[in-house]
């Protein structure tokens, strides 16, 4: 990963525990912070709901720490969380226990900030770098060109983020100088738009089955897909064998069944290709509203696993890039537009939040 163009000051903490609560598992690492980019010295990964809190998981990942990094001192925390976050707290719906950064300051004696998970993924974002694949694919436009990125002032840099994984999450960031804020935003949840016949269809079908006009997430997520395979298989007949064992699955394993099955299947290639149409629609409305000249980034692990259909026919560029009104396709094709390949980019998002909210705080 990238450098940020920091220098490390000496009241910085060195090491940080850097931590990733979902509903299925807890991912915690401890991160060397080397002034401006941050090394994982050991990751240790622990089924959530094995688990009675979130100090039991620490003090055993502490311990594994101990055979890869003897001697070390953590000296910070900074802990994502699915949720909420007030008052460095959060209450999740999908885990049973609450999380409290106060409590696990007192118990463990090192200062610890919660913040939300999707907030982690943003100050990952100035950590990647654009020109390693490992890390980025980028999105190129139609005729093979990709635009560089460029600041929205000089000094003052626009990111946006769209990570489509269980959910929707949607966030930006604002860098200014040494500084960069990640802002929450909750575009996941605005009125979709639909953009042509089947989408229409679409939206009725979800507007029937649950008495609200469907949001983003609805489509542009593991649940979207979902909901466009029951589209499909109720509202358009699809009855392969394929299908008929898809159908059966719980709602939270179809998506990756119909992944595997794009090329044996017909209506589950045609399902993620929906998906991605609608991934790029509301890709750009989300780049009207924030303009991010420095990248808009595509996190959430299923465009990194579904890549192909988005470079394919160049389908999700060409629906990013359309819009009716000639002045504005040159801020569109002004905005470069990368798939995030690196998973972890969570926790060494929430090393990096520590630094740069402690910048914040302590003005």
């Amino acid at each position: 990963m990238l450098a940020m163009k920091t220098d490390r000051a000496k009241n910085e903490p060195s090491y940080i525990l850097a931590g990733d609560i979902g509903g299925t598992n807890t991912s915690l690492a401890l991160m060397k912070n080397n002034g401006g980019s941050f090394e994982m010295k050991s990751r240790q990964v622990y089924s959530t709901p094995k688990l009675d809190n979130l100090s039991q998981a620490i003090q055993l990942a502490v311990e594994a720490f101990q055979a890869d990094v003897p001697g070390f001192k953590i000296d910070a925390a900074c802990l994502s969380i699915a949720g909420p976050v007030v008052d460095n707290r959060c209450v999740p719906t999908n885990i049973s226990w609450s999380l409290d950064g106060d409590e696990i300051s007192r118990e463990f004696g090192f200062p610890t900030l919660v913040i939300n998970d999707f907030t982690a993924v943003c100050y990952g974002i100035p950590l990647l770098d654009v020109n390693n694949p490992q890390e980025i694919t980028p999105l190129p436009h139609p005729d093979g060109s990709m635009p560089e990125q460029s600041e929205y002032l000089p000094g003052i840099g626009v990111q946006a983020v769209a990570g489509a994984g269980t959910g929707l999450g949607v966030g930006y960031l604002v860098e200014e100088q040494e500084r960069i804020l990640a802002l929450p935003a909750e575009g996941g949840h605005m009125d979709f738009a639909p953009f042509n016949e089947v989408t229409r269809e679409l939206q009725l079908f979800m507007f029937e089955r649950n008495g609200a006009y469907p949001e983003p997430e609805m489509f542009v997520s593991g649940i979207g897909i979902a909901n466009i395979f029951h589209f499909m298989r109720k509202k358009k007949g699809a009855d392969s064998k394929i299908i008929r064992d898809i159908d059966v699955l719980p709602d939270s394993e179809k998506p990756p069944a119909i992944s595997a099955n794009i090329d044996n299947d017909p209506v589950c290639r045609e399902i993620l290709e929906l998906f991605v149409s609608m991934y790029a629609r509301v890709a750009h409305n989300l780049s009207l509203a924030f303009i991010p000249k420095k990248g808009l980034f595509l996190a959430g692990g299923i465009a990194a696993k579904n890549k192909q259909l988005f470079l394919e026919n160049n389908r999700f560029m060409n629906l990013f890039l359309h819009n009716f009104q000639p002045s504005i396709r040159p801020v569109l094709a002004s905005i470069p537009v990368y798939i995030v390949e690196d998973y972890k980019i969570s926790l060494y998002g929430a090393a990096n939040a520590y630094i740069q909210l402690s910048k914040f705080l302590s003005h």
